[in-house]
């Protein structure tokens, strides 16, 4: 049994309209854990964020007694303040620890961060 010229036609559309399809939700689909800072909206810098990834880097601060940590699950930076525990954090927690922090977004020097208000928002999920 041979496919007629419109037959295959529709086939060739119908392989197309899957193949857009499959392309629209690859690229427009959300990912999980990942905050961009440059699309948080206004209503988002005054409700909570909780992220949850890897430790990649622990740095303190200049000054102040402070701490940033990068993870791997999003580009936010986190900031720890000292008077959030920043110091015992930095003795409990290494890179390569899974955690799930909570805090607010802020924005600092033009960039937004998440702001962690109390050692409590920083559970370690796996060492």
């Amino acid at each position: 049994m041979r496919m007629q010229k419109e037959e295959k036609i529709v086939v060739v559309l119908l392989l197309m309209a899957l193949g857009s399809l499959a392309v629209a939700f690859w690229a427009f689909s959300p990912e999980e854990y990942v905050v961009e800072s440059s699309s948080v909206s206004m209503s988002q810098k005054d409700a909570g964020l909780s992220v949850e990834g890897l430790v990649l880097e622990i740095k303190p601060t200049k000054s102040g007694g402070n701490l940033l940590f990068k993870l791997d699950s999003t580009q936010l930076p986190i900031f720890i303040p000292a008077s959030a525990g920043a110091k015992e954090l930095q003795a409990r927690i290494q890179a390569g620890d899974r955690v799930r922090i909570r805090g607010t977004i802020s924005t600092f020097q033009g960039k937004d961060e998440l702001v962690v208000s109390k050692q409590a928002d920083i559970q370690v999920l796996s060492a």
